[in-house]
Formats: structure tokens, sequence, C-alpha cells
């Protein structure tokens, strides 16, 4: 096996969203863990503010500046070259290498490419059929993106590895009442939507059933996310109308406010390759109103309202079925239960098995 283990690091210097979200866990996770084999590091680009890490060390690249893309095609690759094995975990990575770790968190660049701007589209699937095609350790956070991707691929089923993602990341977050407070949503009902502006989020379809709701006593709905016009096609989503407020990339502390105080979170994706807010809100005891649609069915299991996210009625169908006081108290249920219940702990240990074994088959 490798001695020496780099985990690339360019998701420091983005914009945290779930992807994000995701790596920012399991680095934590990994660094918690009794035994790592080998030499660890975290491969950086400078300026940034990190966690304090035990077992893991900080290596800071600054060379090319800006931590980017070519900052990754560079820094990340040539510690590729040098023979450290490279795990990408957030979903970029480099072109050149070795055979690396990849975690592959959906297929949307092959099943919704309008979604996204060309260029991107077309990097990215050139990438993925690069790591497939050079034996890198292949995995994904769900079923439905392992059968998606094998497809895109062209590739066996087997030969991607599913490595679901954890669900306390925010346990130890202290809900930020005062910023509910100057939102003024510390007493209100709202339904909250957690999405970036990316068009397969199905936002124009979640605001047209939320229009479509009598307007007295109708919760507010609060959207919760950013948008990045270099990834993302333009959305046609129509403007917000009355009752609906946004909250730009909400920090964790505001985010698990938001879960607690909402009277629901919506997910009516058209595809999710796995759906981490609907864990983030079972494990805060939020309810669930979710698309029957990608990964969520698998993610969410039966303790959800399940909707057509191409049918604005059912949406608003969904809606109104949280607004029954016995039906609200099921969905929130008596706590985290199937992927609600996995800690990153868990993945973290699942991810150096599947390492070692990958290693040993080589």
């Amino acid at each position: 096996m490798p001695s020496h283990y780099a985990i690339n690091g360019r998701f420091g210097a983005q914009r945290v969203t779930g992807v994000q979200r995701v790596a920012h866990a399991l680095l934590r996770a990994l660094d918690a863990q009794e035994r790592l084999p080998g030499q660890w590091q975290l491969l950086a680009p400078p300026g940034i503010e990190w966690p304090p890490l035990a077992r893991i060390a900080l290596a800071s690249r600054g060379f090319p500046p800006g931590g980017g893309h070519a900052w990754e095609q560079w820094a990340v690759a040539e510690a590729a070259a040098r023979g450290a094995r490279v795990l990408n975990i957030a979903g970029s990575g480099p072109w050149l290498g070795g055979p690396q770790v990849s975690w592959l968190h959906d297929a949307a660049v092959f099943d919704h490419p309008q979604a996204y701007r060309p260029a991107f589209v077309a990097w990215y699937r050139a990438l993925f059929r690069r790591r497939a095609s050079r034996g890198d350790l292949l995995l994904v956070p769900s079923r439905f993106a392992q059968q998606r991707l094998a497809l895109a691929l062209g590739v066996p089923e087997s030969r991607l590895l599913v490595l679901p993602h954890g669900a306390d990341h925010l346990d130890a977050v202290e809900p930020d009442a005062s910023a509910l407070q100057l939102l003024g949503l510390a007493d209100a009902d709202f339904w909250l939507c957690i999405a970036s502006a990316n068009p397969t989020k199905n936002l124009q379809r979640l605001l047209a059933a939320h229009a479509r709701l009598p307007a007295a006593g109708r919760p507010r709905l609060v959207l919760a996310g950013g948008a990045n016009p270099r990834v993302f096609a333009p959305s046609s989503a129509a403007p917000a109308g009355s009752g609906v407020m946004h909250v730009a990339a909400p920090g964790d502390a505001l985010l698990k406010a938001l879960l607690r105080q909402a009277r629901a979170l919506v997910l009516p994706s058209l595809v999710e390759g796995f759906g981490l807010p609907a864990v983030e809100a079972r494990r805060a005891a939020c309810a669930v109103v979710a698309a029957r649609a990608g990964a969520l069915p698998e993610v969410c299991g039966p303790r959800a309202e399940y909707v057509d996210p191409l049918d604005v009625d059912d949406i608003c169908r969904g809606l109104q079925a949280t607004l029954a006081p016995g039906h609200l108290a099921w969905l929130r249920g008596e706590g985290p239960e199937g992927a609600a219940a996995r800690c990153w702990g868990d993945v973290a240990h699942d991810l150096l098995r599947l390492l070692a074994d990958w290693e040993a088959s080589r």
C-alpha cells in the first residue's frame, strides 16, 4: 500500500454548498480516526482557515495562486506524480497523475446537461471518463448515482462502490436564534427549501405551487442557497411572489436554526445524487417533503411526503399535507432513522476499508 495519502483540499477555497459540506465533514471524520494507514496530508491552497487537525498534516501549496482550477491541475497533480495517493472527495480533481480515489456525487452532467454551462459539462464528462479509464477507486453516495454513472461511463455497476454520506455534521452546532430574529423568522411558520440556483432543483414549480395556496394563513417559503453563474445555466424561474424569502448561503448555525424552526423541508428536485438536506432535516426532527425522483426515495425512506416533481398540483398537495397536525407529527417521527442515523465516523471507517481492499487488489 502507498505510504503517503493526500486529500485534495480545493474545496476549502470554494463557497460551501452540499458537496463542500460533505468534504469538510469527511475530513474531520478521517482526522478523528484512531489509526490512519501511512502518512496523511491535506493539500490546500494558502490563506484558508481549517479546523485544527490532529492526524492529518496541513500542506499548503501557493502555486498556482488562487486555489482554483489551475491550482488543482498543477499542485494536486504534482502530488500524485510524486507518488501520493490522492483523494478527490469534492467532485473535481486533477487530470494527470496515476490512479486516485474519486468520489463522484452524481451523474447530472450526463443526465441534465442543460442545467450547466457548456464548458462545465464538457470538462466534467471528460474528467469522469478519464477517472474510469485510468483505474481510479470510484465512489458514489447512492445506488441511484451508481446506476446512472455506470450507464453514462459504460462500466459495470460494480466498478462504482456505494459510500453514503453521513448525517451528524450539524450535531455539535449551536442554532443561531439571533439570526432567525434578524430575519424575522423567530416565531414564523415557514417551509424551507435548501438549494442552489440550479435548474435541476425545480424552484420554478415550487414557487408556482406555493403561489397556488390561499394567501390567508399560508406559511412562508424560505429559499436558502446561493447562485453560481459560472457553473449553472441561467434559471427560468419566475420572480418570487409574496410570502417568499431568500436567504443566501446560510452558515451551519443559521442552517440548523432554520431546520429546527421550519414546518418542513421541501426538496422538489428533478434529480439528486444523494440529497444531503433531507438527512440534515431528519436529524433535526424536521419533516420532509421530497420529490419521488433521483436518490431521494432511497435516502428519505418511508417517513417523507413524496410528490411528483413535474406536477405543480402535486407539489401543492404535498405542502398542504404538512398543514395537518397529525400527519406533520408522523413525518417528524421519533428521531433519525435510516440514512439520517449514519455518522461520519462510519463513513470514514468504510472509506478506509474500501481503500485497503482496493490497494490489496492492485
